[in-house]
């Protein structure tokens, strides 16, 4: 990311800082219990198949994120983004943490179900199988594309920047 310093001058600007200066700028971190999805002034509500999803609304910088009051992923090293519920018809619920990882300055996206009275991280395919019987558009062979390196990606990135630079010249 780069951010104009002047008419034809940029500079790197790390997501850590976009993170905090942008995205969650003037706002409290605080943990964020993702049990109290029905929320309305946590939580936005969405049709999701026969089920709904929950879209955490960013009132506030999350620090950890809980259900309950078991922990739902490792907040060490994490810049949690977005944080999504979904819960299908029987209840089954599943949590969505999207969130930058400092230790490796990589975007992921995980998903965790309660097991054993514990949240776990569920395997990509799992996941795959428990959305797509909430919503059958759920695709079957999902990949999340935050969560590995994208040649076309960061092709396309260099490609916007140089076009980017080339339009200010």
């Amino acid at each position: 990311m780069f951010k104009k310093k002047g008419d034809k001058e940029y500079s790197e600007v790390k997501f850590e800082t976009y993170y905090d200066d942008v995205l969650f700028k003037g706002k409290s971190a605080k943990e964020l219990d993702a049990s109290k999805f029905d929320d309305a002034a946590l939580f936005t509500p969405s049709a999701f198949g026969t089920g709904r999803k929950y879209t955490f609304k960013k009132e506030f910088k999350p620090s950890k994120v809980t259900f309950e009051k078991k922990e739902v992923g490792k907040p060490n090293n994490a810049k949690y983004l977005d944080v999504f519920v979904f819960v299908s018809s029987d209840s089954k619920k599943v949590v969505r943490l999207d969130y930058f990882y400092t230790g490796d300055s990589r975007l992921k996206e995980t998903y965790f179900e309660l097991k054993d009275d514990k949240w776990v991280q569920m395997l990509q395919s799992d996941a795959n199988k428990a959305l797509n019987v909430m919503d059958s558009s759920w695709l079957a062979d999902y990949k999340p594309v935050v969560d590995k390196f994208s040649p076309l990606a960061v092709f396309a990135s260099v490609l916007i920047v140089f076009s980017s630079v080339l339009y200010f010249l």
